[in-house]
């Protein structure tokens, strides 16, 4: 199955630098069917879960959100497939450590406090939740031992659906050219990687080895390098009206 993707190596590239070819061997593997579902349920049991409180958004906050979703997807859809059988699903948890991961079938969640501290911008906001976006369609999680308890908590949650730094490198390139190709500001995705590396001991459930993160922004760094684009160059554009409504609401 051959896909538009992104490759490392610069010789791969074409002219048009958001089209890039790679070989299967350079895509992650997919889950099976069997434990994606498997993976995709267990937000039943975290949001089932007494101690998981979570937010009520409004329709204007997930007509936002949505429109984010289906913008990016619409505007990627050799990476992204367009699949109207999964709707997306946000979850925001009222919870002052800041995170936010993903779930197959289109389900995301995002922490009260990541939104309130460190989400300064929509380019923010739109880089990370981008991000989780293409995690999300193409499946890429490791397989992990899980005992059913019939209870899941944030923590354990998240560590089940940590990846690797190789993985993640390639899904951060995959997630710069789907914000170009979608119109949003690209290079905002440094600030992300940023203040992760800056903030290690509140990302600490995210990111796990504060080694990996300060690994991230280095080896991304180069990734722009090597594109012509300098950290200077790095734009700071207007966040919308409906940007500021989920803040203020949540």
């Amino acid at each position: 199955m051959c896909a538009v993707l992104i490759a490392s190596s610069c010789s791969l590239l074409k002219k048009d630098d958001r089209n890039i070819i790679v070989s299967n061997d350079d895509i992650p593997k997919m889950l099976n069917k069997d434990y994606r579902d498997h993976l995709a349920s267990l937000s039943a049991a975290l949001i089932d879960n007494p101690k998981v409180d979570v937010v009520r958004i409004d329709g204007k906050i997930k007509q936002y959100l949505n429109d984010v979703f289906n913008r990016v997807v619409s505007n990627n859809e050799l990476l992204l497939k367009k699949d109207e059988t999964y709707e997306p699903q946000f979850y925001i948890i009222k919870h002052s450590m800041p995170f936010i991961f993903s779930l197959p079938k289109n389900q995301f969640f995002i922490s009260k406090g990541l939104i309130q501290k460190y989400f300064k911008n929509e380019s923010l906001l739109i880089s990370a939740l981008v991000f989780e976006i293409i995690k999300s369609k193409r499946e890429i999680y490791y397989k992990s031992k899980i005992i059913p308890t019939g209870v899941m908590d944030i923590q354990r949650m998240i560590s089940l659906v940590r990846i690797g730094l190789e993985d993640k490198m390639k899904i951060y390139k995959w997630t710069y050219f789907a914000l170009r190709r979608a119109e949003y500001d690209a290079a905002a995705l440094l600030n992300w990687i940023q203040i992760q590396n800056k903030n290690t001991l509140d990302f600490n459930w995210m990111i796990g080895d504060a080694r990996v993160v300060t690994r991230e922004e280095y080896e991304f760094k180069s990734f722009l390098a090597g594109r012509g684009v300098s950290n200077a160059e790095i734009p700071t554009e207007n966040s919308t009206k409906e940007f500021y409504y989920l803040k203020d609401r949540i």
